[in-house]
């Protein structure tokens, strides 16, 4: 018998399959005794939304270092896109399959506190208002007829309320794609268009679990336009190139930790911020991405001040896409991806692995606002203070630099990057 093959693409949002007929009752979750002890689920101990948020956020940090550690481009991802996406497929993992992406992920153990837990955090982070605009969607796309075990349904469309929908992968292979890509503009505002490549979907196909993350919101206090002008940016090594340097004069959470200078800058309605993380060296990038980490966010947090600051930032656009397959690998997750995976969550049977996880991403960053999307998708196959006053702190960001979006209640990431070169217009 061939298996089924989970096959992954990620990026601002997260395919999901789901369930066509005959579906199935699943059997209890299998979870060591031992795990059952240490986070019993009648003493609240087994998640929390703020354990999802920790969980997060540390796989943040793994995943940007494996992806971007000794990269000299321009680089952004949507770390809860990538998130979203493999929770909804832990969601149907067993044994050391589950074991695996706990681990790599950070996830709490695979009971069902955890997704209630996930899909309350994702309805925080995605509460849209007059101010600025987020959504986080979710769906899942099954083969006609291709039997999914009803608990795992009712997991993804409850907790993570994904929408579900039948296509016909083997004999429409092309019009599949179009369908799910589709969808995936719909939801990003057209920011992440071709998600799926041609030759992805073929006959083997069987699931594809997609999550999508859109993010449009104004600065709380916008650049002044007529103050951009060309400057000069270091990029990594050697040389200068010239940029659109942003200027602006105000009142910013700020603080150094070591050599790093941390800011940040809020979006009207003050529930998101971009962090901004200045290594003190032009060359200094390389090595901030191998010391940051949630520990140095919570020294920032501890020591930020209500700074008068002189800020200088480029703006930039970027467009960029991921195989997360190796780094995913790297981190500890490899059975999922072998014919050993164990995904009888979803099926009740062990004839699922993932193939491959894709990532696309976008920001646009400007003197008014940041747009920015994502999108990611897992496809099954068959297969085998009050300010200071004293002179104001500058704030150049013309060399390298590290930044992400997190929502300011929570503290939760939503999108990561680096700019080593923005370029001009």
């Amino acid at each position: 018998m061939k298996k089924i093959l989970l096959s992954g693409i990620l990026a601002l949002l997260v395919l999901f399959t789901a369930c066509a007929e005959k579906e199935m009752v699943r059997e209890e979750t299998a979870i060591e005794a031992s795990e059952r002890e240490m986070y019993p689920t009648s003493a609240g101990i087994i998640s929390t939304p703020d354990m999802v948020v920790e969980g997060l956020n540390e796989f943040s940090f793994d995943i940007y270092r494996q992806l971007n550690e000794n990269s000299d481009q321009n680089e952004f991802i949507s770390p809860l896109s990538m998130s979203a996406a493999l929770a909804m497929t832990y969601a149907g993992a067993e044994g050391l399959t589950a074991k695996e992406m706990r681990s790599a992920l950070h996830f709490r153990p695979q009971l069902h506190e955890f997704h209630v837990d996930y899909g309350l955090m994702l309805d925080s982070l995605s509460k849209s208002n007059d101010d600025f605009e987020i959504n986080i969607a979710n769906a899942v796309w099954v083969q006609n007829k291709f039997p999914l075990l009803k608990r795992y349904i009712e997991t993804v469309q409850i907790d993570y309320k994904s929408e579900s929908r039948e296509l016909d992968f083997v004999k429409k292979p092309e019009a599949s794609r179009k369908t799910i890509n589709s969808w995936v503009e719909d939801k990003t505002n057209d920011r992440i268009q071709n998600l799926i490549p041609k030759g992805v979907i073929d006959a083997d196909t069987r699931m594809i679990l997609t999550n999508a993350v859109y993010f449009n919101a104004e600065w709380a206090e916008k650049f002044n336009k007529d103050r951009t002008r060309k400057e000069t940016f270091y990029p990594l090594g050697d040389g200068t190139t010239i940029c659109n340097m942003m200027h602006q004069r105000g009142h910013f959470a700020y603080s150094k930790i070591n050599d790093t200078q941390i800011l940040e800058i809020p979006y009207k309605g003050y529930k998101y911020s971009m962090m901004i993380l200045l290594p003190g060296k032009r060359n200094g990038l390389k090595n901030l991405i191998k010391q940051v980490d949630e520990s140095m966010l919570e020294k920032h947090r501890n020591n930020r001040k209500w700074e008068d600051v002189l800020l200088y930032m480029p703006k930039y656009t970027l467009e960029t896409d991921y195989s997360l397959k190796p780094a995913l690998s790297a981190l500890g997750m490899q059975i999922p991806f072998t014919d050993d995976a164990d995904f009888s969550g979803m099926t009740g049977k062990k004839d699922l692995m993932i193939s491959e996880v894709i990532h696309k991403a976008f920001i646009e960053l400007d003197e008014e606002k940041t747009e920015a999307a994502a999108a990611t998708a897992v496809v099954m196959k068959l297969t085998s203070a009050a300010p200071v006053q004293r002179a104001p702190i500058e704030f150049r960001a013309d060399h390298p630099f590290m930044f992400l979006i997190k929502h300011n209640e929570s503290d939760a990431i939503l999108f990561m990057g680096q700019i080593t070169n923005p370029g001009v217009e």
